[in-house]
């Protein structure tokens, strides 16, 4: 996997691991492993609610590139899950509004 931070990732950490180190390197603005922390978590997640989280934030990493057409494409895939925000407030509609 290629890391352009040059930063070491964990072969083996679990999906959790994996969303925490996506949402630390995101914080950082390194938005390209963010997205590959985001891939590889969502390649284990189970949890559909998990999953549209980490979908979501994917999205805002490409989008934060400069690539629209994936942050889009993970956005409508996330909000295919049907899934309901607690606080009634849907942000992949917000998102897919403004991109």
């Amino acid at each position: 996997m290629k890391n352009p931070a040059n930063e070491k990732i964990n072969d083996s950490p679990n999906c959790f691991q994996l969303l925490n180190q996506a949402e630390r390197v995101f914080g950082e603005a390194k938005y390209e492993l963010s997205i590959q922390y985001y891939t590889r978590a969502l390649q284990q997640l189970n949890f559909t609610v998990d999953i549209v989280y980490a979908l979501y934030m994917r999205g805002c990493a490409y989008k934060a590139m400069g690539n629209v057409t994936k942050a889009k494409k993970d956005w409508q895939n996330a909000q295919n899950f049907n899934c309901e925000h607690t606080t009634g407030v849907d942000l992949i509609e917000i998102a897919l509004n403004q991109a």
